[in-house]
């Protein structure tokens, strides 16, 4: 299957398997991204999955090739997973990470808990990454999702802020 044809049902096994990987290997993580945002209400496609995880990650799993293989992951990467259906899992570098994750919020989905950025965390990267599909999430997000604008101010640039809010004034 050719990447263009995926489906978001493709994506779960891979979700679920990097979800597995960072609990037995004990990494703190959120759920970010086009994924994440479909939490919050969002609806666009994606074609990868997208988490931030603790400071040291990468040198948990550098060190644990054997549990990455056995997570269906390629340990030849640590910054960006390679699950074997061909799904790319980005690891987000951001200088909030930790606390992005100590404040995320969790679900329940396929039997499963996952973590998923809190709707202010998640809106700030976006407005970090700066990128054209970022502002359709937001939108999508402040139409299902009821967000401090308060709390997003304190989060982001002056800028950024200014950029969030011509974003909102958009719906």
């Amino acid at each position: 299957m050719g990447e263009s044809a995926r489906t978001p049902n493709d994506a779960a096994e891979p979700l679920l398997d990097a979800i597995s990987l960072f609990e037995d290997l004990g990494i703190g993580y959120a759920l970010v991204g086009g994924v994440g945002a479909m939490y919050y209400g969002r609806v666009r496609p994606t074609e990868d999955l997208d988490f931030v995880a603790v400071v040291g990650h990468g040198d948990v799993l550098s060190r644990n090739a054997e549990v990455m293989r056995k997570h269906r992951f390629d340990p030849s990467c640590t910054w960006k997973l390679y699950h074997e259906s061909g799904v790319e899992v980005d690891l987000w570098k951001d200088e909030f990470a930790d606390g992005i994750v100590a404040r995320a919020v969790e679900f329940e989905a396929a039997g499963r808990k996952i973590r998923v950025a809190e709707v202010h965390d998640l809106i700030a990267m976006k407005l970090r990454a700066g990128r054209v599909q970022d502002d359709y999430d937001i939108s999508e997000i402040l139409k299902g999702t009821a967000v401090d604008d308060e709390v997003v101010r304190a989060k982001v640039t002056t800028e950024q802020f200014g950029h969030y809010l011509a974003v909102k004034q958009r719906i």
